[in-house]
């Protein structure tokens, strides 16, 4: 079993997902059985509004799932039987916002809701933006499935939001062309394309401004009032500080690490937010920044055979005078200074 690591908050995937996989693997010739059998609950227990799923569980009962449906392309077709509206109140506030933007901009802050250990940044590159979807621990071999699943599921939410395909919108997979590769071009709308940088949403930026079909202020207002509540009510749960989870969401990030706006966005708070708890803390976001920089960088200096700007650059910094500067900001020495003295 893979160990998932750190999320922004820990309270597993909604059961409703679980029943959805049963039931595409019904559709498939499968027996769905084994994989309820695995959660150790009924369907109609996973229905229930407030049932989530244990990672662990979710990831064997996906695991088993591929198992069973071998390369039938189960990704695309978990997100084909998908509609919006089983992502709750994240669905129907993207369903209700002003523009297509405002929506996955709703879909981005709140993926952790239903999505934990993955999030969604985003680019804007020659009158395109791009949403690259990104795991913030190692999902093993179910990876493949869940960004197949989760890309191509935006690619049909946008498509409900507009009830027309989302013209000029591309999908990259960072993996090679899959043995389903061609039923999963027939069935997406949209060009799909392998061997990409990255695993990413790409659509024109006219695209963001249209409106969905739906769109309703005032039940955005609402939805955004469920979502904000379905956050606090996890992270009641959760363990630990908001200051300790920053914390541990950075030690789980690779270089370049987020500034606080974006990190305010992974937590799915204000950037105020956190700002006020760090200092409640009595710490800054700049302050919990630089002791994990610290922790990484005393890490990486005790490998001897590693250059200081390798070091450097394995931390963020593109000019090893500024990352010796920060080094003895830290700890009162240079990094030379910290070998020579043997650590």
């Amino acid at each position: 079993m893979v160990t998932l690591g750190r999320a922004w908050f820990d309270a597993g995937i909604p059961g409703i997902y679980v029943v959805l996989l049963c039931d595409v693997m019904k559709g498939l010739g499968k027996d769905p059985a084994a994989l309820l059998g695995g959660v150790g609950e009924s369907r109609e227990q996973l229905l229930a509004p407030q049932s989530r799923v244990p990672l662990e569980q979710a990831q064997r009962c996906a695991e088993q799932a591929l198992d069973m449906a071998g390369s039938a392309g189960l990704g695309f077709r978990y997100a084909r039987a998908m509609r919006i509206t089983l992502h709750g109140p994240v669905g129907l506030l993207a369903l209700s916002s002003a523009t297509l933007g405002d929506g996955l901009d709703a879909a981005r802050r709140y993926l952790g809701l239903r999505a934990p250990f993955w999030h969604m940044d985003r680019r804007e590159e020659a009158g395109r933006v791009i949403f690259p979807l990104v795991a913030t621990a190692d999902p093993g071999r179910i990876h493949a499935f869940v960004v197949e699943a989760m890309l191509v599921g935006f690619i049909h939410m946008l498509e409900q939001l507009l009830e027309a395909v989302p013209e000029g919108a591309e999908l990259h997979f960072r993996q090679p062309p899959p043995a389903h590769a061609m039923a999963l071009r027939g069935e997406v709308p949209v060009p799909v394309r392998f061997n990409q940088d990255e695993d990413a949403l790409v659509l024109p930026q006219a695209l963001l401004s249209v409106a969905p079909l739906l769109a309703d202020p005032q039940t955005a207002a609402l939805a955004r009032e469920q979502c904000e509540a379905e956050v606090s009510r996890w992270r009641l749960e959760q363990e630990g500080p908001l200051a300790e989870r920053v914390r541990a969401v950075l030690r789980d990030t690779a270089a370049p690490l987020p500034d606080l706006a974006a990190m305010a966005e992974r937590m799915a708070v204000s950037p105020r937010t956190l700002k006020r708890h760090l200092q409640q803390a009595g710490s800054s976001y700049r302050q919990v920044q630089d002791e994990v920089l610290y922790e990484r960088a005393r890490a990486l200096l005790k490998d001897r055979h590693q250059r200081v700007s390798d070091v450097a650059y394995a931390l963020g910094y593109n000019d090893v005078a500024n990352f010796s500067r920060a080094f003895k900001r830290w700890s009162g020495e240079t990094p030379k200074q910290f070998r020579e003295r043997g650590y």
